[in-house]
């Protein structure tokens, strides 16, 4: 018998053959793993869940990470299951709560105060040729005017300046020049105006320091409105708030009767807004008073209104 030498193998065969047995191994592996645990693979088909449609409430997340969650009254929570295996991220889960549930009603209370300070707002306004002279003006006006109401018991505190204008007065003229005729302005003059808001917190004063500002502010002096309202709208707002709550209440029970459901406790309030109490202004004439005798100016403050707004939801029960 003829013997045939054997050819010794390649070192590329050598790294094929055993990159060929490490994978069968795997595959044997994972197969061996799967039947021995009895859970296949999960299938995963269709679109992730949209956290709109699948949102519930529970308890507020906990400093140790145990997951669980919570919300104030009446305000959803979305809530994820965790399968970090998943290439679909986390699944959301509803538990049949929203922020839907239950009857929401809208509760308002007002109440009529009468008024006990006044807020004016006044200025001086001076128009002169230069800047300096429009300026020296109406400094003088306006020095002159606070002055005069501060010795009637304004406080310092109580005068505030609004605004502070230097503008130039500017007439159209025709001209002719090298690109033709056209208008361009030119100026006149300057004007300066100097406002403020001064509160008076005394009533019987208020016709006084109108009439003492348009004296000694001259031909100067703006009176611009005037308006009204409470120095401590605070110790009323504990009616307010009752006579909206009782409003709110009110409505959702009518709602609950109307629809044959009977009302459940208070799932959630919050308090939309609070008024600072503001009468309508009324806007003065913006003419300075005329020298000589003249009589005082009746000044009416009246009532002013505090409300508060509510919105309230309350549950459905069987």
């Amino acid at each position: 018998m003829k013997l045939t030498a054997i050819k010794p193998i390649s070192g590329k065969r050598k790294l094929a053959l055993l990159t060929a047995a490490v994978s069968i191994l795997s595959i044997a592996a994972i197969a061996c793993g799967s039947a021995a645990s009895g859970t296949p693979e999960p299938t995963r088909t269709g679109a992730q869940p949209t956290s709109n449609t699948l949102i519930s409430t529970g308890a507020p997340a906990d400093s140790s990470g145990s997951g669980t969650s919570s919300s104030s009254i009446g305000v959803p929570v979305v809530q994820a299951r965790d399968f970090a295996s998943s290439t679909y991220g986390p699944s959301l889960y509803y538990d049949g709560q929203t922020s839907q549930t239950g009857i929401w009603v809208t509760g308002y209370g007002a109440k009529d105060v009468a008024s006990d300070v006044g807020v004016i707002y006044l200025g001086v306004e001076s128009k002169e040729d230069t800047v300096s002279a429009a300026r020296q003006k109406a400094a003088e006006a306006m020095t002159a005017v606070l002055d005069a109401i501060k010795q009637l018991g304004v406080a310092d505190d109580d005068i505030v300046t609004t605004s502070f204008n230097i503008y130039p007065q500017t007439i159209w003229v025709e001209v002719t020049d090298s690109i033709g005729r056209h208008s361009e302005p030119r100026i006149t003059g300057y004007q300066v105006t100097n406002n403020v808001e001064v509160t008076v917190r005394n009533l019987d004063i208020l016709d006084d320091v109108i009439d003492t500002a348009a004296d000694r502010g001259g031909d100067l002096i703006r009176v611009n409105s005037i308006s009204f309202t409470v120095a401590d709208p605070a110790q009323h707002g504990a009616e307010t708030r009752q006579l909206a709550a009782a409003d709110a209440r009110a409505k959702a029970e009518l709602y609950a009767q109307a629809m044959g459901v009977n009302l459940g406790p208070l799932m959630f309030l919050t308090e939309i807004s609070s008024s600072a109490p503001m009468a309508q202004r009324a806007y003065a004439a913006d003419s300075a008073m005329a020298e000589g005798g003249y009589a005082p100016t009746p000044i009416q403050s009246g009532d002013v209104s505090l409300s508060t707004t509510i919105q309230a939801a309350f549950a459905i029960i069987p």
